[in-house]
């Protein structure tokens, strides 16, 4: 039963109409070789009993004279009726009068039997009185076997099994037939839904071919689709205006302006999605500038929730703890926060982030775990590339001991570029990199430009490099002028 369960609905139908159209018909035959034997055993029982009544009429003198070789003359006779196992007629004292027997090892008459008839599973027999002028004179006795009744059930076997046979090729095609209308609109529906799971199109609708329980079961799915198409619309709409918000709050905590008397300085962010996982800040302090760079692993809304908190507490540290100059100790700071807020959040989440300190006379003193600072230097051309080294933030609670200050000094026209890694890890369609070898050319070949051209030139090639970007792109420009 469980076998059946998980069969296809095609398959129930066809095993359903073939056992019900199967089990009807061997009913039917069953019943029809029953009462077809019922009526043979009764036919053959009045042939006997017919016998048994003429043979008593025509013996009837013969007993009453006591003429026993005319008794066997007449009982002869019944050698034409060769179902006619034996016969006997007895006297009026029981006593054995005439006998007649099919062959020499046939039935052999027994005591005078009854009056009535008897039925046994191979003999039919009948015993009559014998009247002689209203008188009884005897009694006669008349068996018949039933061997035709064995010849009639293989005959009737036969027909039957063909009968059956036909009937099953039969059933099993209008089986077929019906069974398609009934499934047609299932596969039809069943193709729908995996349509609509797979590409997500809610506009499909399924045609419906009757008003049966299946066309009403496809009314409710178009109605269903109907009904998940304005709430995935209503719900579309709410998160875009939450992405919009969510975007909206994040750009304008960014900082918009950048001016330190002697620098020329400017930073961007593309985020890959609507809210993105990149950081960049630059706050005045104490006659310079903290600015700062980091990435949130992965992005969107997660990634952007832990950015705007990181950039609350990049503030806060500038606000508070203004009277030192030391960025590792200002990423030292920040990571422990950072590590246990996390924490609690429950986030598998980390940041790279570098910190700088620039001062008036061009001195950058910068620390933190990140991709690496580019300086392009005004008096020869070249790009130094300088590796940022420690620990991302969030890992640990303390990196102090792997954070250390580094410091570089910016000449005129000397630019310090920072940049997260979805600059220089953006693919293009042949899974070639944008790199670091192509950023440094077109630093290079910007050199002359604004800090706020040369952010979003390069921002924008990497950006057109990419082609689906998967990645924040981030950037901030350091020139001295």
């Amino acid at each position: 039963m469980r076998h059946f369960r998980d069969l296809s609905i095609r398959s129930k139908l066809m095993t359903g109409f073939m056992l019900t159209s199967l089990a009807a018909l061997l009913l039917t035959l069953g019943a029809l070789a029953a009462y077809d034997r019922m009526t043979f055993r009764d036919e053959v029982l009045r042939d006997v009993d017919t016998l048994a009544g003429i043979i008593g009429e025509n013996a009837s003198s013969r007993v009453a004279f006591n003429d026993r070789q005319s008794a066997e003359e007449t009982l002869a006779a019944l050698r034409a009726q060769p179902q006619i196992t034996g016969a006997a007629i007895y006297g009026s004292k029981g006593e054995l009068f005439a006998t007649y027997a099919r062959a020499k090892n046939g039935d052999k008459a027994g005591p005078m039997p009854r009056d009535g008839n008897w039925i046994d599973a191979q003999h039919i027999g009948v015993a009559r009185p014998v009247l002689f002028n209203g008188a009884r004179v005897g009694t006669v006795s008349v068996r018949s076997d039933l061997s035709e009744l064995a010849v009639r059930r293989a005959r009737t076997l036969q027909i039957a099994g063909g009968i059956y046979i036909g009937a099953a090729f039969l059933a099993l095609l209008l089986a077929s037939l019906f069974q398609r209308a009934i499934t047609r609109p299932i596969h039809r529906l069943l193709r729908a839904e995996k349509r609509v799971s797979r590409e997500k199109d809610y506009t499909l609708r399924v045609e419906k071919e009757a008003d049966d329980e299946i066309g009403l079961l496809i009314d409710g799915f178009n109605e269903m689709l109907s009904e998940i198409r304005s709430r995935d619309a209503e719900i579309l709409a709410r998160h875009d205006q939450e992405m919009a918000l969510a975007r909206s709050i994040q750009t304008s905590v960014l900082p918009r302006m950048f001016e330190m008397p002697g620098y020329d300085i400017s930073a961007i962010m593309l985020p890959a999605e609507e809210v993105g996982g990149d950081f960049y800040e630059f706050r005045r302090n104490n006659g310079g500038a903290w600015i700062g760079v980091g990435d949130v692993t992965g992005h969107g809304v997660t990634s952007g929730l832990i950015m705007m908190m990181a950039q609350s507490m990049f503030t806060m540290l500038c606000e508070q703890n203004g009277h030192y100059h030391s960025p590792a100790k200002f990423i030292s700071l920040m990571n422990r926060a950072m590590f246990y807020n996390l924490k609690r959040l429950g986030q598998e989440r980390f940041m790279t982030m570098v910190v700088a300190r620039i001062e008036n006379d061009g001195q950058l003193v910068y620390a933190g775990a990140h991709t690496d600072l580019l300086i392009y230097r005004a008096a020869d051309g070249t790009v130094d590339r300088l590796p940022t080294d420690g620990l991302w933030l969030g890992i640990a609670d303390d990196v102090e001991q792997m954070t250390i200050d580094r410091t570089i000094t910016l000449q005129p026209g000397d630019i310090a570029l920072l940049h997260t890694d979805g600059v220089t890890e953006s693919r293009n369609s042949a899974g070639e990199c944008y790199d670091i070898g192509r950023l440094t050319g077109e630093l290079q070949k910007l050199h002359d430009k604004s800090a706020a051209v040369i952010v979003t030139t390069i921002a924008a090639a990497a950006w057109q490099w990419a082609e689906t970007p998967r990645d924040d792109v981030s950037l901030m420009a350091v020139k001295r002028s």
